[in-house]
């Protein structure tokens, strides 16, 4: 029987079942005897309850195209998610992207400490 050496890929003929040195790079493989192995059950559906049909599957959703900005400084478009506000990846411009909710600036919230610094 002829195996592959699970370390170098080397292939070489043994016996049979037992354990095996490489004899590229030494390493110890293990065969085990092939009556063991048996092939895997066919894919099918899952087994139901007697008289009840298998639900359907859900119908695929539509495609639709991710939304695309450019940026205003250096034309680059890229592709945005729903968010207010996008980082151009090309030249690191914050460019609105008049979609998602806004979301407070930290002075916004901080009058007072956006005033000392």
């Amino acid at each position: 029987m002829i195996v592959r050496c699970g370390a170098c890929r080397t292939q070489f003929d043994v016996a049979g079942a037992g354990r095996f040195s490489c004899p590229a790079c030494g390493s110890v493989n293990v065969v085990r005897n092939q009556a063991g192995t048996a092939a895997p059950p066919a894919a099918g559906p899952y087994p139901t309850a007697q008289g009840v049909a298998p639900a359907a599957p859900p119908p695929p959703q539509p495609d639709r195209p991710s939304p695309r900005i450019s940026c205003p400084d250096c034309a680059f478009t890229f592709i945005v998610g729903d968010i207010p506000v996008a980082t151009c990846p090309n030249c690191g411009n914050e460019v609105q992207t008049g979609r998602g909710t806004s979301t407070p600036s930290f002075e916004d919230e901080n009058p007072v400490l956006a005033e000392e610094e």
